[in-house]
C-alpha cells in the first residue's frame, strides 16, 4: 500500500502545506522513488488533502444550514410579523424594542448562515483547486 511507503508521510505533509509539485517529485526522486510509485504516492496524498478540504466544507455547509434554520425559527416561533408592543398603565411602551431585537438577531443568524453555506458549497465543489496550506485555514 502507498501509506506503507517510507516517504508517504513526508509527501503528505508537503501536499498539505501546498508545496510545489515539482519539489515533491524531486524529493521522491532523490530518495529513490520514481515513476509510478512516485505518482501513486503523490496521488494518494493529494486525495487525502481534497478529502480534508471537503470535510471542512461540509462543516461550514452544516453551520450555514443551522444559521438559516435559526433565522427561520426565530421568525416563525416569535411570530415577528404579528408581534406588537404591549402598553402598560399610563401608555408606557414596554416591549417596543423586543420585535426589533428579535428581527435583528434573526437577520444576523440568516446572513451568517448564507455566508457559511456559500463558503461550504464552494469548499466542497472546488476543493481540488484550493491553494495554500491547510494549517492556515
Amino acid at each position: 500500500m502507498v501509506e506503507d511507503e517510507p516517504q508517504y508521510e513526508i509527501v503528505l505533509k508537503m501536499v498539505l502545506w501546498d508545496e510545489d509539485r515539482a519539489a515533491i517529485f524531486h524529493r521522491l526522486k532523490v530518495n529513490g522513488v520514481e515513476d509510478e510509485r512516485a505518482k501513486s504516492i503523490y496521488a494518494k496524498a493529494r486525495s487525502e488533502r481534497i478529502k480534508i478540504l471537503r470535510a471542512e466544507g461540509l462543516k461550514s455547509l452544516l453551520m450555514g444550514f443551522g444559521g438559516v434554520a435559526l433565522a427561520i425559527g426565530i421568525y416563525f416561533i416569535f411570530n415577528l410579523d404579528e408581534l406588537s408592543a404591549a402598553e402598560f398603565g399610563d401608555g408606557v411602551n414596554g416591549t417596543a424594542v423586543l420585535p426589533w431585537l428579535l428581527g435583528f438577531l434573526g437577520a444576523v443568524a440568516g446572513a451568517f448562515g448564507v455566508w457559511k453555506a456559500t463558503e461550504g458549497i464552494t469548499d466542497v465543489l472546488f476543493a481540488s483547486m484550493k491553494k495554500g496550506s491547510i494549517a492556515d485555514r
